[in-house]
């Protein structure tokens, strides 16, 4: 996925020792001679310790922050925190997450070392994702349908799920190949109801039966049939990233188990609140639903686009 980044200055500056660039410093006797050059040693590691941040990222995408540091360090932004992980490179990275609702704009990021001091700032631009609107029939049959015992509350914890060991690959594939009949973002119509909604993941349309591939390496941590989500596998890949399959007509992974992208998860139905088969596929960083099409070049709409959002026309 490409990402835009600038470089940003530190809010961390060597202290002040009354020396100038390429010059050594001036301090005197040979104690304070030692003591100054510590100091500058370690304003200069300070000085190293700069990240990349993305410039800008439209709404339901996320701001990635890179670099190298020692320490722990972890970016505030619109009261979330995102912890910086460790990468094979020796690099770190985090992913903060822009909300589908969150208004365009110019932003500041700033990350802070485990004290909770900040050690650079950064500004970002919110770019409007134009999201359009999209009424849903849903039957009487539909309409009744109730959560299982436990189903919502499964569903959210396992959410905000954030462990440390990184599983997946820059590049996610799409569970099936089908195209997309409904895309991340759309502001969803019951019946041509408004719903207060939007659509948190993409529906692949593919025929009931075609077998649904993990999107990316990871343990999985839901593998249930609901009464509302139907057929359900949650995938955990690490470091904040996870991803949803519904509407299963059948579910063949095992809670625990450790799959590879590109193993059969399920099978592809019309269980719980679903007008056809179709796969939902859903992708959340740190608990915040993100579009899946930045992580993959190979998405594609189906003929029939959903309708502008007449509230966006300027």
């Amino acid at each position: 996925m490409a990402i835009v980044q600038s470089r940003t200055r530190s809010l961390m500056t060597a202290p002040s020792s009354g020396t100038t660039s390429g010059s050594p410093p001036r301090c005197g006797t040979p104690l304070k001679t030692t003591l100054c050059l510590l100091a500058a040693a370690a304003g200069a590691a300070q000085q190293q310790e700069k990240f990349e941040v993305s410039a800008e990222a439209r709404q339901g995408e996320v701001i990635r922050i890179a670099g190298r540091a020692s320490g722990r360090f972890s970016a505030v932004w619109n009261k979330r925190t995102v912890p910086l992980f460790p990468q094979q490179d020796g690099s770190l990275l985090g992913l903060m997450p822009v909300d589908a609702t969150a208004r365009p704009g110019v932003y500041s990021l700033r990350i802070e070392d485990e004290a909770r001091r900040a050690v650079q700032t950064a500004k970002f631009t919110v770019r409007d994702a134009r999201f359009r609107i999209q009424n849903i029939r849903a039957t009487a049959a539909m309409k009744s349908l109730t959560p299982s015992p436990g189903e919502m509350e499964t569903m959210r914890e396992f959410n905000r799920t954030v462990t440390a060991r990184r599983m997946w690959r820059d590049r996610f594939v799409p569970p099936v190949p089908q195209c997309v009949n409904s895309p991340f973002g759309v502001r969803r119509f019951h019946n041509g109801k408004p719903t207060g909604n939007y659509h948190r993941a993409v529906d692949l349309l593919a025929p009931s039966g075609q077998p649904i591939a993990a999107a990316n390496d990871g343990v999985v941590k839901v593998a249930r049939m609901f009464g509302y989500h139907g057929g359900t596998v949650g995938i955990d890949h690490g470091q904040g990233v996870i991803t949803h399959y519904l509407h299963m007509s059948k579910v063949v992974a095992t809670e625990g188990a450790e799959v590879k992208q590109g193993d059969v998860i399920g099978y592809v139905g019309a269980t719980g609140f679903a007008t056809g088969a179709h796969l939902h596929w859903g992708l959340y960083i740190h608990g915040v639903p993100t579009n899946p099409g930045p992580w993959t070049t190979e998405l594609r709409p189906c003929s029939a686009a959903p309708a502008p959002d007449p509230a966006r026309r300027r």
